[in-house]
């Protein structure tokens, strides 16, 4: 295998879990543990409703709990509603262009007629749209923290923070109970 070659699969393989994450959420809600789901973002995102993140059962506050922790005025709120509806809308092409290089290259090794020319394009055209979408869901970030106030940056790094350090201790936990120990195969 070429150096290339060793540069460019591992760049493909996180570009492919970060597109999945991103499609996951759509059908399970916004993204997980990194930080608050107010300042994630992704396909599944709604800053407007007040429903639950995740999967009922799973510890995940609510877009309304959010707000409140940080204190968010109507208007920062109204502007994150807007930020979002601009996010869909210069998105909606590339999630739409991926949805259906997914359909085609699934139907492709259905039929067991795989052309690997063809495959190795619809891999290179999925990189391209997911890097795409990874720098819209990045801009989203950074143009959320800028409508928050210095305070509620402080409230949400230290929130970060609490949050951080309860997802290692679960780690730790989950860990052990599969036979390792910290998550590291033992």
């Amino acid at each position: 295998m070429t150096k290339r070659a060793l540069l460019v699969f591992p760049l493909a393989a996180v570009l492919a879990l970060g597109v999945a994450a991103l499609s996951y959420g759509a059908q399970e809600g916004p993204a997980g543990p990194a930080g608050p789901p107010m300042m994630q973002s992704g396909p599944g995102d709604n800053p407007a409703g007040p429903a639950a993140f995740g999967k009922p059962g799973h510890h995940r506050l609510t877009l309304e709990t959010i707000q409140k922790k940080l204190g968010l005025t109507d208007d920062q709120k109204k502007q994150m509603r807007a930020l979002q509806v601009g996010f869909k809308d210069r998105t909606r092409k590339a999630r739409t262009d991926l949805a259906s290089l997914k359909d085609e290259k699934k139907t492709m090794m259905l039929s067991g007629k795989i052309d690997q020319q063809k495959l190795a394009q619809l891999d290179d055209q999925t990189v391209k749209l997911r890097s795409d979408l990874m720098r819209e869901k990045l801009k989203l970030r950074r143009d959320r923290l800028a409508l928050l106030t210095p305070e509620q940056i402080g409230r949400l790094a230290d929130w970060q923070a609490e949050r951080g350090f309860r997802g290692r201790m679960h780690k730790g936990h989950w860990g052990r109970m599969h036979g390792r120990r910290g998550g590291i195969e033992g």
